[in-house]
């Protein structure tokens, strides 16, 4: 069984890309948490749960352009500090890592603004990321290098 986690705050516009996309999976063949900001909160439901594959869908600043989509490497967070929450994500992917595989996925934000919806680029992307999650193409995303920038328009 594959575990989608959704991380976010559905009120700072395209932090809840996260919360989003795992509410827009809860009938698929998905098992979904929505966990919202307190992701660490979940860990024991994770554990009994017993998935075989953990995909974990956050906002994350990597510097590209709003609504990029990009796997990230648990070293590339460990070393960059990755993420749009005030608290590092490392201690709870590890914590993931020691139940299943994690597959971690960042959608660049455009807009962190209370009160409003997903910018343009960012639904886009939460759309086209659904149906590749749907069809377990995740696997094929780009992964996020170190040293990676693209210019902003």
């Amino acid at each position: 069984m594959d575990l989608l986690l959704g991380i976010g705050n559905d009120l700072l516009g395209d932090d809840g890309v996260g919360p989003f996309i795992a509410e827009k999976l809860r009938n698929s063949d998905w098992k979904v948490i929505n966990s919202g900001i307190v992701p660490e909160n979940f860990i024991r439901p994770i554990r009994e749960l017993k998935p075989d594959r953990i995909v974990i869908i956050d906002a994350v600043q990597m510097g590209l352009k709003p609504g990029s989509i990009r796997i990230i490497p648990q070293e590339t967070i460990r070393n960059t500090g990755t993420g749009t929450h005030q608290l590092p994500l490392t201690f709870f992917l590890e914590r993931c890592a020691s139940l299943s595989p994690v597959i971690f996925i960042g959608i660049q934000p455009g807009q962190l603004c209370p009160d409003c919806p997903l910018s343009a680029p960012v639904a886009s992307a939460a759309s086209e990321l659904i149906t590749i999650l749907r069809e377990h193409r995740y696997s094929h995303l780009p992964v996020l290098k170190i040293n990676e920038q693209e210019k902003q328009n």
